[in-house]
């Protein structure tokens, strides 16, 4: 019953945001159409997430989506809508998009801590390590900060909220080698540790 009321919801968010475009939305040729409620799902497919408690106290929440090859064309079709995006627009973004999974894999990460400088990921000296394991090996990642407004994340990332910090985390190993594999993604530091696996 909550399932199926998250999804409504979901589904009542992206229509919204796909709506609250001035201009009426357009079809673009050589653009796949992905609808808000098919890209809902195609996210939640593709997204984890863990609370990590000490007792009755919440030390740490994760929630990770993996940008694979199906969930990246779906979110450039859901960008190109939002956006209105012309045909070259939506060619060049895709192009930057696979010449980044040639080299990469990457997730989304939303993380939450009640200390706030314990969530800081991209600085140098950080109390975290991330890792991705796959195929028996394990890449340490990198994690980038997400500096976009709180709306236009959650345009895409629905379940990120004003408390948590977002981030992309990027491993050296190409998307294609990752993807429709087992892998856990790995959080472990001086407050805690979580693994999410896919």
């Amino acid at each position: 019953m909550f399932r199926q009321i998250k999804n409504l919801l979901i589904f009542a968010t992206c229509s919204f945001l796909s709506m609250s475009c001035s201009t009426p939305l357009k079809t673009l040729e050589g653009v796949p159409e992905v609808s808000p409620s098919d890209y809902a799902s195609i996210l939640n497919s593709k997204t984890k997430k863990l609370e990590v408690y000490d007792g009755l106290y919440n030390t740490l929440t994760v929630q990770a989506t993996l940008l694979d090859s199906k969930f990246t064309e779906a979110s450039l079709s859901h960008n190109a809508r939002i956006s209105q995006w012309d045909e070259q627009s939506y060619k060049e973004e895709r192009s930057k998009k696979i010449n980044k999974n040639a080299e990469n894999t990457e997730f989304f990460v939303s993380l939450y801590t009640p200390e706030k400088k314990h969530s800081n990921l991209s600085k140098a000296k950080n109390l975290w390590k991330i890792f991705l394991e796959v195929n028996g090996q394990r890449y340490e990642g990198k994690a980038t900060k997400v500096k976009l407004l709180l709306g236009e994340i959650q345009a895409f990332y629905y379940y990120h909220n004003r408390w948590s910090t977002p981030y992309v985390i990027s491993f050296p190993i190409a998307t294609a080698l990752t993807e429709n594999k087992p892998a856990t993604l790995t959080f472990t530091g001086a407050i805690g540790s979580a693994q999410l696996k896919y």
